[in-house]
């Protein structure tokens, strides 16, 4: 009997550590049919991510290789030997801008199926007129050389692909999960409370890298106003980044310290969310955070930025305010939100497209046809 030929997809993104688009490329290993298809993984580090253990327990190879800012040439060269000698037939970066060159590559390399992913509507940090013609140059290869325009909203696909070409040809897919794994459980938000040390407490909560783009300094504010008109308040920060020294400095400026828990990396976030009263989520901007699809299939409640897209309110769990106005308003906001009864949100979130195996299904048809 004939066998079914086995497609081969290196996803490229940034690192396997745990983060909202690390963990979307990484279902792609956990629930795509592995019997007609491989996926490997190209990063960008060093060290050994969160998840890279996991990946090769699924059966997917990890290749580390130097960022494109190390070295472009460079970069050109050891990518294309990596998919000629892969014999890869998909690529799929998940990169942003550096996606322009990562897919001119894969052109190079005689890659049919070439697929850009925008999981944001836009990059942190000061654009200078290098930044602008790296941006504009990117953007232009991105266009040429992708034969799949993919985001996981409208706002990350216009930032990346531009608004007309996205709307005319762009792909949208939803950040899935697998949505059983953060149903309500009572039992088990009391065995998260108790293991944390926080039964009794308000908690309030956030669910993300430590860096600029989340806007922890601001979320600090709001929790300072939060917790004087809520004594028995905490604020649990579940991740890690460069900013953790800043924002446990910030803590203790506050007085808040003893009311701060950051946790670090965590791997079980949908225990951790089922701990949560509510979740405070001022980001400047994203594209579509898996963090708030995982929150409302738990059934918590949030508040969140109005710089994130409308698209992530997949239920009535979401209350957005502007980011101009002032932490006591936030805080203020935060107590007319509580009053919600945690109950299982699972239909809800199926239906609006956010279940794992309907985007995996998507994409297996994205990446055969």
């Amino acid at each position: 009997m004939k066998m079914e030929k086995k497609f081969k997809i290196l996803q490229v993104i940034g690192s396997l550590h745990i983060g909202g688009a690390e963990n979307i490329a990484m279902n792609f290993s956990r629930y795509i049919d592995r019997s007609r298809f491989q996926c490997d993984y190209l990063v960008f580090t060093e060290d050994i991510g969160e998840y890279e253990k996991e990946a090769i327990s699924l059966g997917s190879k990890v290749i580390h290789l130097d960022p494109p800012n190390k070295g472009y040439v460079n970069y050109y060269k050891n990518l294309k030997k990596i998919l000629i000698d892969g014999k890869y037939d998909v690529v799929h970066s998940h990169t942003l801008l550096n996606n322009g060159l990562t897919l001119k590559v894969a052109y190079d390399s005689n890659i049919k199926k070439r697929i850009s992913h925008s999981h944001s509507t836009n990059i942190m940090g000061k654009k200078n007129f290098l930044y602008k013609v790296y941006a504009y140059l990117m953007k232009k290869l991105i266009v040429k050389y992708s034969t799949s325009l993919i985001a996981c909203g409208t706002e990350a696909g216009s930032y990346l692909y531009g608004e007309k070409l996205f709307k005319e040809k762009g792909i949208l897919v939803n950040n899935g999960i697998n949505i059983k794994d953060y149903v309500f459980n009572k039992e088990k938000r009391k065995i998260m409370r108790q293991k944390i040390g926080i039964e009794n407490a308000l908690v309030v909560g956030h669910v993300g890298r430590l860096t600029a783009v989340k806007n922890h300094d601001f979320l600090l504010d709001v929790f300072f106003h939060i917790h004087k008109l809520n004594r028995e308040s905490i604020l649990l920060l579940v991740g890690d980044g460069e900013l953790r020294a800043t924002i446990e400095n910030k803590s203790k400026e506050l007085g808040l310290e003893e009311n701060v828990i950051v946790t670090g990396m965590r791997t079980d976030v949908p225990d951790l969310l089922q701990a949560l009263d509510i979740i405070v989520f001022p980001s400047h901007f994203e594209g579509l955070p898996v963090t708030l699809i995982e929150a409302q299939a738990s059934g918590v409640h949030s508040l969140v930025s109005d710089r994130v897209t409308s698209k992530v309110k997949a239920t009535n769990l979401i209350t957005f305010l502007p980011l101009e106005e002032k932490a006591e308003v936030w805080a203020g906001k935060l107590f007319d939100c509580l009053n919600n009864e945690r109950r299982d949100r699972s239909q809800e979130m199926i239906a609006k497209g956010f279940d794992v195996y309907s985007t995996i299904i998507q994409l297996e048809n994205i990446y055969e046809e």
